[in-house]
Protein backbone atom coordinates (compact mmCIF):
# COMPACT_ATOMS: atom_id res chain seq x y z
CA UNK A 1 0.00 0.00 0.00
CA UNK A 2 1.31 2.97 -1.23
CA UNK A 3 -0.14 6.88 -1.08
CA UNK A 4 -0.96 9.72 -3.50
CA UNK A 5 -1.59 13.22 -3.74
CA UNK A 6 -5.77 14.61 -4.72
CA UNK A 7 -3.41 16.73 -7.41
CA UNK A 8 -2.05 13.64 -8.82
CA UNK A 9 1.56 15.45 -8.56
CA UNK A 10 2.94 13.12 -5.81
CA UNK A 11 2.69 8.83 -5.55
CA UNK A 12 4.42 6.23 -4.45
CA UNK A 13 4.75 7.69 -0.93
CA UNK A 14 4.86 5.11 1.89
CA UNK A 15 3.42 4.76 5.19
CA UNK A 16 6.38 6.62 7.00
CA UNK A 17 6.87 9.05 4.58
CA UNK A 18 2.71 9.93 5.12
CA UNK A 19 2.78 9.96 8.96
CA UNK A 20 6.02 12.44 9.23
CA UNK A 21 4.48 14.62 6.91
CA UNK A 22 1.37 17.07 6.46
CA UNK A 23 0.18 18.69 3.06
CA UNK A 24 1.86 16.71 -0.01
CA UNK A 25 4.80 18.71 -2.06
CA UNK A 26 1.82 19.23 -4.48
CA UNK A 27 -0.26 21.24 -2.06
CA UNK A 28 -2.58 17.99 -2.11
CA UNK A 29 -4.15 15.77 0.36
CA UNK A 30 -3.07 12.49 0.59
CA UNK A 31 -5.26 9.15 0.06
CA UNK A 32 -4.00 5.33 -0.44
CA UNK A 33 -3.56 4.72 -3.91
CA UNK A 34 -5.75 2.17 -3.80
CA UNK A 35 -8.98 1.31 -1.30
CA UNK A 36 -9.43 -2.26 0.17
CA UNK A 37 -12.64 -4.09 0.13
CA UNK A 38 -13.51 -6.25 3.04
CA UNK A 39 -16.19 -8.95 2.96
CA UNK A 40 -19.22 -9.60 5.06
CA UNK A 41 -17.97 -12.67 6.63
CA UNK A 42 -14.73 -10.15 7.65
CA UNK A 43 -17.38 -7.43 8.97
CA UNK A 44 -18.70 -10.45 11.04
CA UNK A 45 -15.58 -12.03 12.09
CA UNK A 46 -14.89 -8.21 13.60
CA UNK A 47 -18.12 -8.14 15.41
CA UNK A 48 -17.13 -8.53 19.49
CA UNK A 49 -13.21 -7.97 19.00
CA UNK A 50 -11.21 -5.43 21.73
CA UNK A 51 -11.07 -2.05 20.34
CA UNK A 52 -7.57 -2.67 19.93
CA UNK A 53 -7.72 -5.57 18.10
CA UNK A 54 -10.74 -4.52 15.48
CA UNK A 55 -7.54 -0.98 15.02
CA UNK A 56 -4.89 -3.43 14.29
CA UNK A 57 -7.21 -5.42 11.52
CA UNK A 58 -7.89 -2.17 10.02
CA UNK A 59 -4.69 -0.68 10.38
CA UNK A 60 -3.09 -3.45 8.17
CA UNK A 61 -4.90 -3.23 5.75
CA UNK A 62 -2.98 0.20 5.02
CA UNK A 63 0.18 -0.63 6.58
CA UNK A 64 2.39 -2.93 5.46
CA UNK A 65 4.54 -5.54 7.31
CA UNK A 66 7.82 -3.61 5.93
CA UNK A 67 6.77 -0.36 7.37
CA UNK A 68 5.44 -2.01 10.73
CA UNK A 69 5.90 -5.60 11.78
CA UNK A 70 2.63 -7.13 12.85
CA UNK A 71 3.66 -7.49 16.17
CA UNK A 72 4.58 -3.88 16.62
CA UNK A 73 1.55 -2.76 15.15
CA UNK A 74 -0.72 -4.78 17.70
CA UNK A 75 1.64 -3.50 20.57
CA UNK A 76 1.27 0.11 19.48
CA UNK A 77 -2.55 -0.01 19.16
CA UNK A 78 -2.57 -1.72 22.71
CA UNK A 79 -0.38 0.75 24.38
CA UNK A 80 -2.66 3.66 23.01
CA UNK A 81 -5.77 2.74 23.69
CA UNK A 82 -4.40 1.47 27.35
CA UNK A 83 -4.52 5.68 27.96
CA UNK A 84 -8.60 5.57 27.72
CA UNK A 85 -10.41 5.77 31.32
CA UNK A 86 -12.94 3.30 29.94
CA UNK A 87 -11.80 -0.26 28.97
CA UNK A 88 -14.22 -0.64 26.64
CA UNK A 89 -12.12 2.64 25.20
CA UNK A 90 -15.60 3.58 23.03
CA UNK A 91 -18.60 2.57 25.68
CA UNK A 92 -22.31 3.30 23.98
CA UNK A 93 -24.92 4.78 25.46
CA UNK A 94 -28.31 3.85 24.91
CA UNK A 95 -30.82 6.60 26.11
CA UNK A 96 -34.65 7.44 25.67
CA UNK A 97 -36.76 7.23 22.39
CA UNK A 98 -33.76 5.08 20.78
CA UNK A 99 -31.34 7.64 21.42
CA UNK A 100 -27.86 5.94 20.58
CA UNK A 101 -24.58 8.22 21.69
CA UNK A 102 -20.88 6.67 21.09
CA UNK A 103 -19.11 8.08 23.68
CA UNK A 104 -15.63 8.81 21.72
CA UNK A 105 -14.21 11.39 24.43
CA UNK A 106 -12.57 9.16 26.86
CA UNK A 107 -9.22 9.65 25.99
CA UNK A 108 -6.98 12.43 27.79
CA UNK A 109 -8.18 15.01 25.90
CA UNK A 110 -11.17 14.51 26.71
CA UNK A 111 -12.27 14.60 22.54
CA UNK A 112 -12.80 11.98 19.99
CA UNK A 113 -9.24 13.16 18.64
CA UNK A 114 -7.35 11.12 21.13
CA UNK A 115 -8.59 7.94 19.86
CA UNK A 116 -6.35 8.88 16.59
CA UNK A 117 -3.97 11.15 18.48
CA UNK A 118 -3.07 8.10 20.91
CA UNK A 119 -2.06 6.17 18.17
CA UNK A 120 0.18 9.07 16.25
CA UNK A 121 2.33 9.49 19.57
CA UNK A 122 3.35 5.79 19.42
CA UNK A 123 3.42 6.20 15.48
CA UNK A 124 6.16 9.13 16.28
CA UNK A 125 7.73 7.46 18.98
CA UNK A 126 8.70 4.19 16.81
CA UNK A 127 9.99 5.65 14.00
CA UNK A 128 11.86 8.90 15.77
CA UNK A 129 13.33 6.41 18.25
CA UNK A 130 16.35 5.16 17.39
CA UNK A 131 17.68 7.93 14.89
CA UNK A 132 18.82 11.31 15.29
CA UNK A 133 15.86 12.71 13.82
CA UNK A 134 13.78 15.70 15.26
CA UNK A 135 9.90 16.74 14.49
CA UNK A 136 8.10 19.97 14.25
CA UNK A 137 4.19 18.88 14.65
CA UNK A 138 2.09 22.19 13.07
CA UNK A 139 -1.08 22.08 14.69
CA UNK A 140 -3.78 24.75 13.53
CA UNK A 141 -7.08 24.32 16.27
CA UNK A 142 -10.35 24.85 16.51
CA UNK A 143 -10.54 23.55 19.99
CA UNK A 144 -9.95 20.41 20.92
CA UNK A 145 -7.22 19.02 18.22
CA UNK A 146 -4.63 21.19 19.84
CA UNK A 147 -4.47 19.58 23.46
CA UNK A 148 -4.64 15.81 22.10
CA UNK A 149 -2.09 16.53 19.97
CA UNK A 150 -0.29 18.17 22.78
CA UNK A 151 -1.14 15.25 24.92
CA UNK A 152 0.15 13.00 22.29
CA UNK A 153 3.82 13.97 22.49
CA UNK A 154 4.05 16.21 25.43
CA UNK A 155 7.95 15.39 26.76
CA UNK A 156 8.79 13.63 24.18
CA UNK A 157 12.46 15.16 23.01
CA UNK A 158 12.06 14.30 19.78
CA UNK A 159 9.36 15.88 18.67
CA UNK A 160 8.04 19.70 19.51
CA UNK A 161 4.60 20.23 18.53
CA UNK A 162 3.73 24.30 17.70
CA UNK A 163 -0.06 24.93 18.55
CA UNK A 164 -2.17 28.09 17.01
CA UNK A 165 -5.46 28.29 18.46
CA UNK A 166 -7.97 31.05 17.89
CA UNK A 167 -8.14 33.50 20.73
CA UNK A 168 -11.88 33.97 22.73
CA UNK A 169 -13.66 31.47 20.34
CA UNK A 170 -12.85 28.24 22.29
CA UNK A 171 -14.35 27.66 25.24
CA UNK A 172 -12.09 28.66 28.32
CA UNK A 173 -11.13 24.56 29.68
CA UNK A 174 -10.04 24.05 25.92
CA UNK A 175 -8.44 26.59 26.07
CA UNK A 176 -6.50 25.87 29.85
CA UNK A 177 -6.11 22.77 28.90
CA UNK A 178 -3.12 24.05 25.87
CA UNK A 179 -1.82 27.01 27.87
CA UNK A 180 -1.36 25.53 30.84
CA UNK A 181 0.99 23.08 29.74
CA UNK A 182 4.61 23.14 30.77
CA UNK A 183 6.41 20.83 28.92
CA UNK A 184 9.44 22.58 27.05
CA UNK A 185 8.58 20.81 23.99
CA UNK A 186 5.16 22.42 23.50
CA UNK A 187 4.66 26.25 22.10
CA UNK A 188 0.82 27.72 22.15
CA UNK A 189 0.20 30.70 20.32
CA UNK A 190 -2.98 32.39 20.62
CA UNK A 191 -4.04 34.29 16.88
CA UNK A 192 -6.59 36.91 16.96
CA UNK A 193 -9.02 35.60 14.14
CA UNK A 194 -10.54 32.17 13.34
CA UNK A 195 -9.59 28.89 12.67
CA UNK A 196 -9.92 29.33 8.92
CA UNK A 197 -7.66 32.52 9.38
CA UNK A 198 -4.96 30.52 11.09
CA UNK A 199 -4.69 27.43 8.99
CA UNK A 200 -3.63 30.15 6.39
CA UNK A 201 -0.35 30.02 8.57
CA UNK A 202 -0.13 25.73 7.63
CA UNK A 203 -0.90 25.96 4.68
CA UNK A 204 1.80 28.77 3.86
CA UNK A 205 4.21 26.57 5.65
CA UNK A 206 3.67 23.89 3.57
CA UNK A 207 3.84 24.95 0.60
CA UNK A 208 7.39 25.49 0.70
CA UNK A 209 9.03 21.95 0.53
CA UNK A 210 12.44 23.26 1.33
CA UNK A 211 11.89 24.43 4.63
CA UNK A 212 9.26 21.17 5.41
CA UNK A 213 12.26 19.09 4.21
CA UNK A 214 15.10 21.35 6.53
CA UNK A 215 12.91 21.37 9.21
CA UNK A 216 11.21 18.17 9.67
CA UNK A 217 7.59 19.47 9.37
CA UNK A 218 4.48 16.97 10.39
CA UNK A 219 1.27 17.73 10.91
CA UNK A 220 -1.07 15.99 13.43
CA UNK A 221 -4.38 17.37 12.29
CA UNK A 222 -7.08 15.16 10.00
CA UNK A 223 -4.75 16.66 7.02
CA UNK A 224 -2.31 14.02 8.09
CA UNK A 225 -4.28 10.96 6.63
CA UNK A 226 -3.31 8.90 9.86
CA UNK A 227 -5.52 10.90 11.59
CA UNK A 228 -8.46 9.72 8.91
CA UNK A 229 -7.06 6.07 8.88
CA UNK A 230 -7.69 5.53 12.40
CA UNK A 231 -10.92 7.58 12.64
CA UNK A 232 -12.03 4.56 10.42
CA UNK A 233 -11.77 2.10 13.49
CA UNK A 234 -14.98 3.74 15.42
CA UNK A 235 -16.81 3.98 12.02
CA UNK A 236 -16.66 0.30 12.15
CA UNK A 237 -16.92 0.02 15.53
CA UNK A 238 -19.60 1.72 15.54
CA UNK A 239 -21.40 -0.32 12.64
CA UNK A 240 -20.28 -3.59 14.78
CA UNK A 241 -21.55 -2.26 17.73
CA UNK A 242 -25.52 -1.56 15.92
CA UNK A 243 -24.94 -4.18 13.14
CA UNK A 244 -23.06 -7.06 14.65
CA UNK A 245 -24.48 -9.19 11.95
CA UNK A 246 -23.49 -7.07 9.37
CA UNK A 247 -27.06 -7.45 7.82
CA UNK A 248 -28.34 -4.02 7.19
CA UNK A 249 -26.83 -0.16 6.61
CA UNK A 250 -26.82 2.05 9.71
CA UNK A 251 -26.70 5.80 9.50
CA UNK A 252 -24.34 7.55 11.58
CA UNK A 253 -24.45 11.45 12.93
CA UNK A 254 -21.60 13.25 12.46
CA UNK A 255 -20.98 16.57 14.18
CA UNK A 256 -18.42 18.26 11.70
CA UNK A 257 -16.37 20.80 12.00
CA UNK A 258 -12.98 20.02 9.71
CA UNK A 259 -14.78 16.63 8.36
CA UNK A 260 -11.98 14.08 9.26
CA UNK A 261 -14.85 11.56 10.86
CA UNK A 262 -16.99 11.44 7.33
CA UNK A 263 -14.03 11.29 5.21
CA UNK A 264 -13.21 8.00 7.50
CA UNK A 265 -16.39 6.95 6.99
CA UNK A 266 -16.31 8.04 3.53
CA UNK A 267 -13.18 5.62 2.88
CA UNK A 268 -15.08 3.04 4.82
CA UNK A 269 -18.07 2.84 2.91
CA UNK A 270 -15.67 2.53 -0.36
CA UNK A 271 -14.59 -0.38 2.11
CA UNK A 272 -17.30 -1.90 1.55
CA UNK A 273 -18.93 -0.73 5.06
CA UNK A 274 -23.21 -0.23 4.74
CA UNK A 275 -23.47 3.44 6.25
CA UNK A 276 -24.66 6.53 5.02
CA UNK A 277 -24.22 9.88 7.37
CA UNK A 278 -25.62 12.98 8.64
CA UNK A 279 -23.29 15.73 8.63
CA UNK A 280 -24.48 17.88 11.55
CA UNK A 281 -23.24 21.70 11.41
CA UNK A 282 -23.89 24.91 12.28
CA UNK A 283 -25.04 27.47 9.36
CA UNK A 284 -20.96 28.58 9.60
CA UNK A 285 -19.86 25.33 7.56
CA UNK A 286 -20.44 26.02 4.10
CA UNK A 287 -21.48 22.34 3.68
CA UNK A 288 -24.46 23.52 4.40
CA UNK A 289 -25.10 25.85 1.68
CA UNK A 290 -22.46 23.70 -0.86
CA UNK A 291 -25.31 21.05 -0.71
CA UNK A 292 -27.75 22.43 -2.50
CA UNK A 293 -26.14 23.46 -6.16
CA UNK A 294 -22.57 23.16 -5.61
CA UNK A 295 -21.74 27.00 -5.38
CA UNK A 296 -20.67 28.98 -1.70
CA UNK A 297 -18.96 31.45 -1.70
CA UNK A 298 -16.80 31.64 1.74
CA UNK A 299 -18.06 35.12 4.21
CA UNK A 300 -17.49 35.71 7.79
CA UNK A 301 -17.21 33.36 10.45
CA UNK A 302 -19.45 34.12 13.93
CA UNK A 303 -18.77 32.66 17.13
CA UNK A 304 -21.09 29.81 18.41
CA UNK A 305 -21.38 27.59 21.15
CA UNK A 306 -20.09 24.76 19.27
CA UNK A 307 -16.55 26.17 18.82
CA UNK A 308 -15.06 23.43 16.70
CA UNK A 309 -18.18 23.93 13.98
CA UNK A 310 -16.91 27.85 13.69
CA UNK A 311 -15.26 26.94 10.44
CA UNK A 312 -16.05 27.90 7.07
CA UNK A 313 -14.28 25.43 4.56
CA UNK A 314 -13.67 21.77 5.92
CA UNK A 315 -10.52 21.34 4.68
CA UNK A 316 -10.83 17.51 4.49
CA UNK A 317 -13.57 17.96 1.64
CA UNK A 318 -10.70 17.80 -0.79
CA UNK A 319 -10.57 14.17 -0.27
CA UNK A 320 -14.06 13.61 -0.65
CA UNK A 321 -14.28 15.52 -3.52
CA UNK A 322 -11.62 13.40 -4.87
CA UNK A 323 -13.37 10.35 -4.46
CA UNK A 324 -16.67 10.98 -5.34
CA UNK A 325 -14.80 12.30 -8.67
CA UNK A 326 -13.47 8.70 -9.06
CA UNK A 327 -9.83 10.10 -8.31
CA UNK A 328 -9.77 13.09 -10.68
CA UNK A 329 -6.74 14.90 -9.67
CA UNK A 330 -7.07 17.57 -12.69
CA UNK A 331 -10.60 18.15 -11.63
CA UNK A 332 -9.37 18.38 -8.14
CA UNK A 333 -6.77 20.69 -8.42
CA UNK A 334 -8.86 23.18 -10.46
CA UNK A 335 -12.00 22.91 -7.57
CA UNK A 336 -9.06 23.87 -5.01
CA UNK A 337 -8.19 26.94 -7.02
CA UNK A 338 -11.47 28.08 -6.97
CA UNK A 339 -11.38 27.31 -3.12
CA UNK A 340 -8.26 29.54 -2.91
CA UNK A 341 -10.43 32.39 -4.68
CA UNK A 342 -12.97 32.20 -2.14
CA UNK A 343 -15.66 30.45 -3.96
CA UNK A 344 -16.16 26.48 -4.36
CA UNK A 345 -18.11 25.64 -7.83
CA UNK A 346 -18.44 21.36 -7.29
CA UNK A 347 -19.40 19.68 -10.40
CA UNK A 348 -23.05 18.11 -10.73
CA UNK A 349 -21.39 14.34 -10.97
CA UNK A 350 -19.41 15.10 -7.86
CA UNK A 351 -22.37 16.64 -5.85
CA UNK A 352 -24.34 13.72 -6.96
CA UNK A 353 -22.32 11.41 -5.58
CA UNK A 354 -21.99 12.93 -2.50
CA UNK A 355 -25.45 13.34 -2.15
CA UNK A 356 -25.87 9.35 -2.31
CA UNK A 357 -23.69 9.04 0.97
CA UNK A 358 -24.37 12.13 3.03
CA UNK A 359 -26.78 14.52 3.98
CA UNK A 360 -26.30 17.65 6.06
CA UNK A 361 -28.45 19.10 9.11
CA UNK A 362 -27.63 22.77 9.92
CA UNK A 363 -28.26 23.74 13.88
CA UNK A 364 -30.64 26.24 13.90
CA UNK A 365 -28.54 28.47 15.97
CA UNK A 366 -27.28 28.56 19.65
CA UNK A 367 -31.06 28.32 21.02
CA UNK A 368 -31.38 24.54 19.60
CA UNK A 369 -28.19 23.98 20.87
CA UNK A 370 -29.52 25.12 24.20
CA UNK A 371 -33.33 23.28 24.24
CA UNK A 372 -31.27 19.90 22.70
CA UNK A 373 -28.92 19.85 26.00
CA UNK A 374 -31.53 20.82 28.19
CA UNK A 375 -33.98 18.14 26.76
CA UNK A 376 -31.16 15.45 26.36
CA UNK A 377 -30.68 16.22 30.34
CA UNK A 378 -34.49 16.01 31.16
CA UNK A 379 -35.30 12.80 29.73
CA UNK A 380 -31.99 10.98 30.90
CA UNK A 381 -30.31 12.69 33.16
CA UNK A 382 -27.15 12.80 30.28
CA UNK A 383 -24.89 15.55 29.91
CA UNK A 384 -23.70 16.54 26.55
CA UNK A 385 -21.68 18.70 25.07
CA UNK A 386 -22.83 21.56 22.61
CA UNK A 387 -20.95 19.48 19.27
CA UNK A 388 -22.68 16.54 19.89
CA UNK A 389 -25.70 18.52 20.71
CA UNK A 390 -26.00 19.18 17.06
CA UNK A 391 -26.01 15.61 16.29
CA UNK A 392 -28.61 14.68 18.69
CA UNK A 393 -30.62 17.79 17.45
CA UNK A 394 -30.98 16.19 14.20
CA UNK A 395 -32.14 13.05 15.82
CA UNK A 396 -34.43 14.71 18.05
CA UNK A 397 -35.99 16.21 15.07
CA UNK A 398 -36.19 13.21 12.62
CA UNK A 399 -36.37 10.41 14.80
CA UNK A 400 -39.41 9.11 12.85
CA UNK A 401 -37.91 9.52 9.61
CA UNK A 402 -35.09 7.51 10.53
CA UNK A 403 -35.58 3.38 8.81
CA UNK A 404 -33.15 1.48 10.59
CA UNK A 405 -30.03 1.73 13.26
CA UNK A 406 -29.24 5.15 13.76
CA UNK A 407 -25.80 6.66 16.27
CA UNK A 408 -24.85 9.71 16.98
CA UNK A 409 -21.14 10.01 17.53
CA UNK A 410 -19.81 12.06 20.55
CA UNK A 411 -16.95 14.20 19.88
CA UNK A 412 -16.08 15.31 23.10
CA UNK A 413 -16.57 15.55 26.77
CA UNK A 414 -19.24 18.15 28.62
CA UNK A 415 -16.80 19.04 30.82
CA UNK A 416 -14.99 21.03 28.61
CA UNK A 417 -18.04 23.18 27.77
CA UNK A 418 -19.51 23.84 31.62
CA UNK A 419 -20.44 27.57 29.93
CA UNK A 420 -23.09 25.82 26.94
CA UNK A 421 -24.03 23.60 29.39
CA UNK A 422 -24.88 26.36 32.03
CA UNK A 423 -26.73 28.30 29.48
CA UNK A 424 -29.01 25.23 28.56
CA UNK A 425 -30.21 25.72 31.98
CA UNK A 426 -28.60 22.35 32.70
CA UNK A 427 -26.09 21.70 35.77
CA UNK A 428 -23.03 21.50 34.39
CA UNK A 429 -20.44 18.58 35.05
CA UNK A 430 -16.90 19.08 36.84
CA UNK A 431 -13.92 17.15 38.12
CA UNK A 432 -11.28 17.69 40.00
CA UNK A 433 -8.83 18.27 36.78
CA UNK A 434 -10.96 20.76 35.64
CA UNK A 435 -10.88 22.37 38.53
CA UNK A 436 -7.10 21.58 38.82
CA UNK A 437 -6.91 24.01 35.75
CA UNK A 438 -9.12 26.96 36.46
CA UNK A 439 -6.40 28.01 38.97
CA UNK A 440 -3.05 26.78 37.27
CA UNK A 441 -0.22 28.67 35.89
CA UNK A 442 -0.22 29.09 31.74
CA UNK A 443 2.21 29.79 29.24
CA UNK A 444 1.80 30.88 25.58
CA UNK A 445 2.28 33.75 23.08
CA UNK A 446 -0.64 35.99 21.49
CA UNK A 447 -0.13 37.44 18.30
CA UNK A 448 -2.31 39.82 16.87
CA UNK A 449 -4.65 40.67 13.60
CA UNK A 450 -1.74 42.82 12.15
CA UNK A 451 1.03 41.06 12.85
CA UNK A 452 2.62 38.38 10.14
CA UNK A 453 2.14 35.04 11.44
CA UNK A 454 3.70 32.97 9.43
CA UNK A 455 7.08 34.36 9.47
CA UNK A 456 6.75 34.37 13.42
CA UNK A 457 5.71 30.85 13.29
CA UNK A 458 8.95 30.06 10.92
CA UNK A 459 11.20 31.85 12.80
CA UNK A 460 10.09 29.37 15.43
CA UNK A 461 10.63 26.81 13.66
CA UNK A 462 13.80 27.97 12.95
CA UNK A 463 14.68 28.59 17.23
CA UNK A 464 13.12 25.11 17.67
CA UNK A 465 15.52 23.10 14.93
CA UNK A 466 18.86 25.46 15.90
CA UNK A 467 18.41 24.35 19.07
CA UNK A 468 17.98 20.35 18.58
CA UNK A 469 20.85 20.71 16.30
CA UNK A 470 23.35 22.51 19.53
CA UNK A 471 21.91 19.63 21.55
CA UNK A 472 23.08 16.72 19.11
CA UNK A 473 26.30 17.96 18.88
CA UNK A 474 26.74 18.35 22.98
CA UNK A 475 25.58 15.09 23.11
Amino acid sequence: MKFHSTRGGVSGVSFKEMLLSGYASDGGMYLPETIPTVSKATLCSWAGLPYDELAFKIASYFIEEVDIPATDLQAIFKRAFSTFSEREVVPVARLQNGLVIMELFHGRSLAFKDLSMSCIGNFYNYFLGEGKRHMTLIVCTSGDTGSSAIEAVRGFDKVDVVVMLPRGRCTKIQELMMTTVQDSNVHVYRMDGSSDDIDVVTRDMFSDPSFVKEHNLASASSLNFTRVLIQMVHIFYTYLQLCPAADGEVEMVLPTGGAGNVTAGMIAREMGLPVRFVCAVNDNNVLSRMMDDGQCDLGDIHVTLAPAMDIQFAYNLERIWYLCSGGDSALIKKVMEDVDKGSVNIPSNVLNKMKSAIKVYTVCGDKEIRDTIKRCWEENKYHICPHTAVGVAYYYKHRKDINGPCAVLATASPLKFPEAITASEVPAPTSERMRELLIAPTRYTDLEKDENWTAIVRAKVEAISKQKALLQRSS
